[in-house]
């Protein structure tokens, strides 16, 4: 018997996440990230040291160097 790949209902598990955990101090200035590991959450980019803007509002947030973020791979 052949398989059938429209009858195919096997969604395999999903391996780790989708988001990868780092440390903001090691991101690229213009890099988009996320404070938390949810599609849902805010995004923000690296503008400068120290400095990221909610892309969604325009205003500049400072963070530490070791906060951690959330860039989606």
């Amino acid at each position: 018997m052949a398989n059938d790949h429209a009858q195919d209902r096997y969604d395999p598990p999903k391996v780790g996440s989708e988001f990868e955990k780092e440390y903001f101090g090691e991101v690229n200035i213009g890099e988009v990230f996320r404070l938390f590991p949810q599609n849902s959450a805010k995004r923000f980019r690296k503008v400068k040291d120290g400095v990221a803007l909610d892309v969604s509002n325009m205003k500049e947030v400072i963070l530490k160097e070791k906060d951690e973020i959330y860039v989606k791979s």
